[in-house]
């Protein structure tokens, strides 16, 4: 699969489906922040805590962020498939 074909296959993608997508990147670009805000309480305070739960939270939601993408992209091929 080329560059080409994951474009075209990304703009194919069904409205609802980036509808909910785009939800679920907002969610977790919500707790993105959090976690900045966090890790910016642990350089003012020093606490290895503070520490630990802002780079576990940064994390999660990346990794939320990069699922919401690929379960899209996954969900509109099984669905064209489908029909």
């Amino acid at each position: 699969m080329n560059i080409q074909e994951i474009k075209k296959n990304v703009k194919g993608i069904d409205k609802k489906i980036i509808k909910i997508m785009k939800y679920g990147i907002r969610f977790s670009f919500i707790f993105c922040v959090l976690a900045g805000i966090i890790l910016i309480t642990y350089i003012l305070n020093s606490n290895p805590t503070t520490y630990y739960i802002g780079i576990s939270l940064f994390k999660s939601s990346l990794f939320y962020i990069v699922g919401f993408v690929i379960c899209g992209i996954a969900f509109n091929n099984i669905v064209k498939d489908i029909l």
